[in-house]
């Protein structure tokens, strides 16, 4: 399958009068066509940021530090405004978190949606208000409400009406930052649904970013695990639930209890993660490791290696580093 985006090395953050946070730390990854990836992270460990980075969205104080990002062929970091603005909404969109407050207040919903689609294309002339209520049908919200305005839709409805002009001019991807995070879990998990039905349906990507790992397991084709701004873990949804490695994913999956099967204690992870303004020496998970390997971890940062197909895992339990230093006979003892 065809990769539709293509990121290497990609640094971001902010550049404030005396600091430097360095949110988004050498992240690599790639979107093949159709694919839904998820990304998960606690809140702060750089997912926004990474999106916003991608997007050229990421306004001062926030810089894209270095890295290639490559979109069907287009390298998104050089391209000029005006080639990006061709290209974004059109080719690319986002959800932006908090999205229910992105409409605007004053104007009715039907638009909101032309005046996104009037912005970016002139294909639609003559017919855009079949467009609008064409969108409106694909999210399950009544044409009536074309003329309403935002607070006049429940909290479910006005994210439907953000995701439906994220579709406006079928983009080959869309990048959803936190879209359900406002709402109930019972309207979170039948949004996420209809939005993994119209991927498959006009077979466009989805990168989700959410806090709330559970919501991906079931949905997502990959999931890949940010930690202080770093990709620490990545592998199939099913793979990454049956058999995660990095003691941070198996941290996350242990917080939210099973819907089938006997009850359990559940754990959280001790700990906070690291300042994101100093550097960071070896592993950045190191102080809340239950696994941690004294003299590897806290000097030697890990990189991503691949341990079987496709999954891939930046800890020293699966590395050179770890089994050299002593990991393999303290793993035999117990």
């Amino acid at each position: 399958m065809k990769t539709l985006l293509r990121v290497e090395k990609f640094n971001a953050g902010y550049t404030l009068k005396h600091t430097i946070v360095h949110a988004v730390r050498d992240v690599s990854f790639e979107l093949k066509e159709r694919e839904f990836l998820g990304i998960a992270g606690e809140s702060g460990c750089g997912k926004s940021t990474l999106a916003f980075g991608l997007t050229r969205m990421l306004l001062p104080p926030g810089k894209v530090f270095s890295g290639k990002v490559e979109f069907d062929g287009k390298d998104l970091l050089n391209m000029n405004d005006e080639e990006l603005r061709k290209i974004r909404w059109k080719d690319f969109s986002i959800v932006f978190q908090a999205s229910m407050n992105v409409l605007n207040p004053v104007m009715k919903v039907k638009d909101q949606i032309l005046d996104a689609i009037t912005y970016h294309t002139s294909d639609y002339n003559g017919r855009l208000e079949k467009r609008a209520r064409d969108l409106l049908a694909l999210v399950n919200v009544s044409e009536k409400y074309l003329n309403a305005y935002p607070h006049q839709l429940s909290g479910g409805m006005k994210q439907r009406v953000v995701i439906a002009m994220a579709l406006a001019l079928n983009p080959k991807m869309i990048i959803m930052d936190e879209p359900t995070t406002a709402l109930d879990v019972v309207v979170q998990k039948k949004i996420l649904q209809e939005i993994d039905e119209l991927r498959k349906k006009f077979g466009f990507s989805i990168i989700f970013i959410t806090h709330d790992l559970s919501l991906l397991v079931e949905i997502s084709d990959t999931i890949a695990i940010m930690y202080a701004g770093s990709i620490v873990e990545k592998a199939p949804s099913n793979v990454l639930y049956r058999h995660s490695l990095h003691p941070y994913t198996y941290g996350l999956m242990n917080s939210f209890p099973p819907l089938v099967g006997k009850k359990k204690r559940l754990h959280g992870i001790a700990g906070r993660p690291p300042d994101l303004s100093h550097e960071i020496k070896g592993c950045p998970f190191y102080e809340r490791c239950p696994k941690r390997i004294k003299g590897v971890c806290d000097r030697v940062k890990p990189e991503l290696v691949e341990i079987e197909p496709n999954h891939t895992v930046a800890c020293h339990l699966y590395d050179e580093a770890g089994e050299k230093d002593g990991y393999r006979a303290n793993r035999d003892e117990e």
